[in-house]
C-alpha cells in the first residue's frame, strides 16, 4: 500500500482552525455578505495590514539596528577564499546567519497570521458547514490559501494557462515575482542614493528599505484575504452557474464539444493556475459529461471558428468565457485587454463596463443576479 503522507505542522494547525466552526450558514447564502459580515471581514483586514506591516518594519530594524550600533563586535568579517576568484573575499558570516535566523522568524510570523486571517474570514461568513458534503474539500482549498500553496490542479485536466508561451520566459517571469521585494529595496535604495548623492550614509540606506518591506508584506496578506474570500463565495456560484447552463445547454451537442476550448481560453486570459476555475472546469466536464483527459487535442484556430458556431453555442461560448473571467474575483490587465479583443470579434456581446460591474458586485458579496438573469 502506498504510504501516507504525513502533513506538516502548518497544516495541521491551519486545518484545526479552520474546522472549528461555531455558525455555519446554508451554500445558498454564502456569496451574499451581510452588513456585519462586511464590517467584520474590514476589521480582520485592517488588523491583518497592521500586523504584517509591523513585521517588514522590524524585520528592517532588528536587522540593520545591532549591525549599525555594535558593528564589528558582534559581526566581524571573515576572509574566505574563493578559488574561482583566486583571492580572498571578506564575508560577514554571522551577519549573514543572523539575517537568515531573522527571515524564517518573519516567514513564520506571516504564516500565523495569514492561517488566522484565512480562518477568521471563512467564520465571519459562516464557512466551511460540517455539514456539507464537500466539507474536506473546502477546508482544503482555504488550507492552501493561507499556506501560499500553489495548485495547479488545472493541469491534471489538461488545461495549461501558459500554452503558447516560452517555458523559460514562465520560469523568469514566476523566480522574478519571488523577487519583488528584495529588488524593490535595491531600487528604493539606488534611488535614496541618487537624491542624497554623497551625504548618503550607509545607515540611512539601510532604513530606507522599512517601507518597501513593509508594503510588500501588506500585499502579500491582501491577495491571501482577498483569495480566502472569493474561495468562501465562489463554490455555490459555481454550482448554481453550472445547472443553469446545462438547462440551456444540455441538448447541443455541439456546446459540449466546445466546453474543453472554452475552459481552456478562459485559462489562457488568466496566465494563472486558479482553483476556483479548476473547480468550475471539473463541475462543467462533469455536468456534460465530458470525458477528462490530461491530454486534450488543443485547437488553435477556436477563436476563428466562434463566429461560425450556431447561435445558442456562441451564447453557451460567451456566458462561459465571462463567468469563467469573474470567478477569481477580479479582472487583470490582460482579461481586460481579452474581453475588449473578443468584443472586437463580436464573440462577446456583453460591454466592458457590464462584465466589470459583475465582477465588483461578485467580490462585494452582492451576488451576479443580473448576469445570471440575463442568460
Amino acid at each position: 500500500m502506498p504510504k501516507k503522507k504525513k502533513t506538516g505542522f502548518w497544516e495541521r494547525y491551519a486545518k484545526r482552525k479552520l474546522s472549528a466552526v461555531t455558525e455555519a450558514q446554508e451554500e445558498s447564502e454564502l456569496f451574499l455578505l451581510s452588513e456585519n459580515e462586511i464590517d467584520q471581514l474590514r476589521k480582520i483586514r485592517n488588523a491583518t495590514y497592521w500586523k504584517a506591516g509591523l513585521a517588514g518594519t522590524l524585520g528592517v530594524v532588528l536587522l540593520y539596528g545591532p549591525y549599525h550600533i555594535f558593528g564589528v563586535a558582534l559581526f566581524p568579517e571573515t576572509s574566505v577564499w574563493i578559488p574561482v576568484y583566486d583571492d580572498y573575499l571578506s564575508v560577514e558570516i554571522e551577519f549573514l546567519v543572523y539575517s537568515l535566523v531573522l527571515v524564517m522568524m518573519e516567514i513564520l510570523y506571516l504564516t500565523y497570521v495569514n492561517v488566522k486571517a484565512v480562518s477568521k474570514i471563512a467564520h465571519a461568513c459562516g464557512h466551511p458547514n460540517p455539514s456539507a458534503e464537500n466539507f474536506d474539500q473546502n477546508i482544503n482549498a482555504l488550507i492552501a490559501v493561507g499556506l501560499e500553496k500553489k495548485q495547479d490542479e488545472l493541469a491534471s485536466i489538461g488545461i495549461n494557462p501558459y500554452e503558447g508561451l516560452n517555458p523559460w520566459a514562465v520560469m523568469i517571469f514566476q523566480f522574478l515575482i519571488r523577487l519583488k521585494a528584495t529588488v524593490s529595496g535595491i531600487v528604493f535604495k539606488f534611488l535614496i542614493k541618487g537624491i542624497l548623492g554623497r551625504y548618503a550614509l550607509r545607515a540611512v540606506l539601510d532604513f530606507v528599505g522599512i517601507p518597501v518591506y513593509a508594503f510588500w508584506n501588506i500585499w502579500g496578506a491582501r491577495k491571501i484575504m482577498n483569495e480566502a474570500r472569493i474561495r468562501v463565495m465562489a463554490p455555490p456560484l459555481i454550482r448554481r452557474y453550472a445547472d443553469l447552463i446545462y438547462k440551456d445547454q444540455k441538448d447541443n451537442p455541439e456546446f459540449k464539444e466546445y466546453i474543453y476550448d472554452t475552459l481552456q481560453l478562459i485559462s489562457e486570459s488568466k496566465r494563472s493556475f486558479h482553483y476556483n476555475h479548476f473547480l468550475l472546469s471539473i463541475t462543467l466536464l462533469e455536468k456534460f459529461e465530458v470525458e477528462i483527459t490530461e491530454d486534450p487535442p488543443y485547437n488553435h484556430d477556436f477563436l476563428d471558428e466562434i463566429p461560425e458556431l450556431s447561435a445558442q453555442t456562441r451564447k453557451g461560448v460567451q456566458q462561459l468565457f465571462v463567468f469563467g473571467t469573474m470567478i477569481d474575483g477580479r479582472l487583470t490587465y490582460r482579461e481586460k485587454k481579452a474581453i475588449r479583443y473578443l468584443i472586437e470579434r463580436r464573440v462577446l456581446t456583453y460591454s466592458e463596463n457590464e462584465i466589470n460591474q459583475w465582477v465588483n458586485d461578485y467580490f462585494d458579496g452582492k451576488g451576479i443576479e443580473h448576469f445570471f438573469r440575463d442568460k
